[in-house]
């Protein structure tokens, strides 16, 4: 058997790669026609086209608004994702760069933001929903099945790990005991911030109204349901409560 000269495989990576931009073009130019006919829109900026597994699936209920799609340098989009746009909603979604997606993730800017910074992480299938501004600081990582639900506002800050199935979520439907259901109820908002450098355990709920401090860990199944948790802490229990100091 011969020997395969390096600029031959050169060559070969070189069209496979012009083969892959040239679909993803397709792709985005199917979407725009998809989401013009439906009576919305696509704006779509790309620094440079990602590297995908797998190019993501929009489903689209009713008449989509307009989606604005951003995506940085050296991107990588794993299988299985779905972009979900609600019925007369614009979204915006921004992966800065070297934003990582693997299988099976679910972004639904219903009507809001979800912003991506660079090197962030997210693990196979999560689900990322906002109406509101959903922010993720730069180097941080999403684990599997997480949810993030963002209504008004959740901020989270660079370098904060999320373990496994960990649901952060800043509103809720309000359930007085009527025969109203609770769909029908008024929704109750607060806003989520997790500053820079906190680590969430596997299973751990963060509520409505809930600020953590730069530096804390949250240990396995901790419930921090709203109220400040001061920044070095350990924090466990449901409801959660400030453990003990962490010393650098």
């Amino acid at each position: 058997m011969g020997v395969i000269a390096p600029g031959s495989l050169l060559r070969v990576s070189a069209v496979l790669q012009i083969v892959r931009a040239l679909r993803f073009r397709v792709w985005a130019l199917v979407l725009r026609l998809r989401l013009e006919r439906l009576g919305g829109g696509l704006v779509l900026e790309v620094a440079e086209v990602p590297r995908w597994f797998g190019l993501p699936r929009v489903e689209v209920d009713g008449r989509p608004g307009t989606l604005t799609l951003r995506i940085g340098r050296d991107v990588k989009l794993g299988r299985g994702a779905v972009i979900d746009l609600a019925d007369g909603r614009d979204g915006t979604i921004e992966l800065a760069d070297r934003v990582s997606l693997q299988n099976g993730i679910r972004l639904q800017p219903w009507g809001g933001a979800i912003r991506l910074a660079e090197g962030v992480q997210i693990r196979d299938r999560c689900e990322l929903k906002s109406s509101g501004e959903l922010r993720i600081g730069a180097r941080s990582l999403v684990g599997r099945n997480t949810t993030v639900h963002c209504h008004k506002a959740v901020t989270i800050g660079a370098h904060v790990g999320l373990a496994d199935r960990v649901a952060i979520l800043d509103s809720d439907h309000e359930f007085d005991g009527s025969d109203v259901a609770f769909l029908d109820q008024e929704v109750h908002s607060a806003p989520v911030r997790i500053a820079d450098n906190v680590m969430l355990s596997t299973n751990v709920m963060i509520l409505p109204g809930t600020t953590v401090g730069a530096n804390c860990k949250a240990v396995v199944g901790a419930v921090l349901n709203g109220g400040d948790f001061p920044a070095g802490h350990l924090i466990g229990g449901a409801p959660a409560r400030v453990l003990k100091a962490l010393t650098g």
